[in-house]
């Protein structure tokens, strides 16, 4: 992935008038009037600065453009609307829309001339604004150095994260194609909901409330319990009518997601299908840090935190005399954990699961990902019961990235496969919200207090989480192990020829090969080091925090810096050795363990059958860059050769026997 990445810079350094051609067009674009409100601009400005960060185009030359862009977008609409004034109003496609203009004048007549600088980051009225300005007869001097601040400052906005962001990926691409797929895949995802809920909130909401009231207008003239329960749903004149519409939607969106995940486990359902690739590549996208982390934010889903959780909440209601909140809160927990035995025991072993190797054939449903999804779901609903629409959002987003945070976290380690996760959380959700109904309806008690509550609760979790992955994250990471991949041998095979069965290049995704295993070296840890440190080798600097920060000062050589990790299969490097070229160079070296090899023979000692390790040797050369100067990254230089030549220096000593290969591909040395 890393060789694909080069390429696509180089190929984009080598075109750069192209990517500054589209940057320039969409800044152009997207200030421009009324088309600006559909034009992705802001997205390809971003993209845009992707490429700087990745160090494909000139920095300077991309600022430069989107502003000039940006600039020339808003002035083309105020000069529209300074030529046509009202007659603007009769031209396609304002004459179809007349409420952007309506919009626009209203900001306008609020703001005045500020308007042409907000308005630059407001989506809605984004492209009207200047017309309106113009319109106005505002002067050109004061509208043109509004646009000018708005565009350099907007185009600072929008490219700046794309060059952190590129920087980032760059950097996580020299550490692990892997790591650099999984942002770039939460990028992505992160972008895609928040343009989904942009979308459905701009064109769902007045469709919702269409609906909403042609609904409360047949509810009115009917009769009966059926026409006066639609009625206490959607009556917008009753306070608790939007939480309650809320509520039955998702339990029955809910409720109908977990029995269709549960019907197509046994009937082979295409949402099962889709298990088996979904598990295949999280498997192959571990890595040791990945596991590291993913295994503690599991166990932060644990009933050694989860207990604790619902204890001090529960307190926290009998403290301030909350009974009937209470009974609703013990309730919610109490049956989420009795449904999870009893749903297991009747649905027992689900046909699909005997596929799935190390994955529990009993996890449908998953308990951490009901009973998480029952806490936190619930809680948030008490905490923002009677707050404004903000403070429910504020609410309900740290305990939906805490639910998914677990919930995926199961699924990246194997526990659970895709299909079980989605009906646990949907089945989690279906009674979070139906507790809601019901608590809304029955409990009258005053609105709890929601940042001691949720400071107590953030608490809990940090101590009780702190103290369960003391205790139990050694235990953990040998659970979740992946298996061992190590083989075993006899030199006497390896010579022979075993030796071609070990992968000739770091593998990163499934199938990919990345650079080149040179040197494959039998010996003890030991006396690798100790021959290598002889030859000028160095350990490198470890990762603290002061060489850790030595990263954003960019006069740091090289040499001070500590080695980025680069992983075989998701492994680290067993060991690592470096040994500086110049200032802004160094070679380097990454061992791997691949086998244990028998009956290593040593000048004057009988043969013996201690087995001892095999490794597979990475040798690159890096290089020093800086982002903007701000911030420096390595790169691992393609010419894998020139490292070769001072290993080969150390392997020359007499008592090291290094025999080239030259029936193996790219010269492989065998080194014991």
């Amino acid at each position: 992935m890393e060789a694909h990445l080069h390429f696509l810079i180089a190929w984009l350094s080598a075109h750069p008038d192209t990517a500054l051609a589209v940057i320039f067009a969409a800044a152009f674009l997207e200030s421009l009037a009324v088309i600006g409100t559909v034009i992705p601009g802001s997205t390809i400005v971003f993209i845009g600065g992707v490429l700087v960060g990745l160090k494909a185009i000139d920095p300077w030359l991309a600022f430069g453009v989107a502003i000039v862009g940006a600039i020339f977008g808003d002035a083309s609409s105020y000069e529209l609307g300074r030529h046509y004034r009202e007659e603007i109003r009769r031209v396609w496609p304002l004459r179809r829309h007349p409420g952007l203009l309506v919009r626009g004048q209203a900001y306008f007549e609020r703001n005045g001339g500020k308007s042409v600088f907000l308005a630059r980051f407001l989506g809605p009225v984004r492209a009207i604004v200047p017309v309106i300005a113009g319109m106005a007869s505002m002067s050109p001097w004061h509208f043109f150095a509004m646009n000018a601040l708005s565009a350099v400052g907007w185009a600072f906005a929008h490219m700046l994260p794309g060059v952190l962001f590129g920087a980032s990926l760059q950097v996580a691409g020299a550490v692990s194609s892997r790591l650099a797929l999984v942002i770039a895949l939460l990028v992505a995802v992160v972008w895609f909901v928040a343009h989904l809920i942009r979308i459905t909130v701009r064109y769902g909401g007045p469709v919702a409330v269409r609906l909403r009231s042609a609904i409360v207008r047949r509810a009115r003239a009917g009769r009966g319990p059926v026409a006066r329960a639609v009625l206490a749903l959607t009556d917008p004149s009753r306070r608790e009518s939007t939480t309650l519409l809320i509520s039955a939607s998702i339990l029955v969106a809910a409720a109908w997601v977990f029995l269709a995940v549960v019907h197509g486990a046994v009937i082979g359902d295409p949402l099962i299908d889709l298990d088996r690739p979904i598990y295949e590549t999280l498997q192959a996208a571990r890595t040791h840090y990945g596991d590291l982390v993913m295994i503690a934010i599991s166990e932060l889903g644990g009933a050694y935190v989860m207990a604790p959780v619902v204890l001090v909440v529960s307190i926290w209601l009998v403290v301030t005399r909350r009974l009937q909140t209470l009974r609703y809160w013990l309730a919610a927990v109490a049956f989420a954990a009795v449904a999870v035995l009893v749903l297991r025991y009747a649905l027992g072993p689900l046909k699909l699961a005997a596929a799935y190797r190390g994955v529990d054939t009993q996890s449908l449903p998953s308990g951490d990902a009901t009973i998480s999804m029952t806490v936190f779901g619930f809680l948030a609903s008490l905490l923002g019961r009677g707050k404004a629409r903000w403070q429910k959002g504020m609410i309900a987003l740290p305990a939906t990235l805490a639910v998914l945070a677990v919930a995926f976290s199961r699924l990246y380690l194997g526990a659970y496969w895709f299909s079980d996760i989605v009906a646990s959380l949907a089945l989690g959700l279906a009674w979070v919200a139906l507790l809601t109904i019901a608590s809304t309806t029955h409990v009258r008690e005053p609105p709890l207090r929601a940042l001691p509550l949720g400071l107590a609760v953030i608490a809990t979790v940090v101590v009780a989480g702190g103290v369960g992955v003391a205790r139990h994250h050694a235990v953990d990471l040998a659970r979740y192990a992946r298996p061992a991949t190590l083989n075993s041998m006899t030199f006497d095979a390896w010579q022979a020829g075993s030796y071609g069965t070990i992968a000739s290049a770091r593998t990163e995704i499934k199938g990919e090969g990345e650079e080149p295993f040179a040197v494959q070296w039998v010996a003890p840890r030991s006396e690798v080091i100790r021959v290598l440190l002889a030859d000028g080798w160095q350990l490198p600097v470890p990762w603290t925090a002061r060489s850790t920060l030595l990263w954003m000062v960019t006069s740091t050589p090289i040499g001070e810096l500590p080695v980025l990790p680069k992983f075989h299969h998701g492994e680290p490097p067993a060991l690592t050795l470096v040994r500086p070229i110049d200032r802004d160079a160094r070679a380097v070296l990454r061992f791997w363990r691949v086998a244990e090899v028998a009956r290593l023979p040593r000048a004057g000692t009988p043969p013996s059958d201690t087995p001892v390790t095999l490794y597979v040797v990475m040798a690159t050369n890096e290089e020093l860059g800086d982002v903007l100067h701000f911030v420096l990254y390595v790169r691992t230089a393609s010419d894998y050769r020139a490292p070769l030549v001072l290993l080969g220096h150390a392997l020359s000593q007499e008592h090291v026997r290094a025999v080239p290969r030259d029936d193996a591909p790219d010269g492989l040395r065998l080194v014991w």
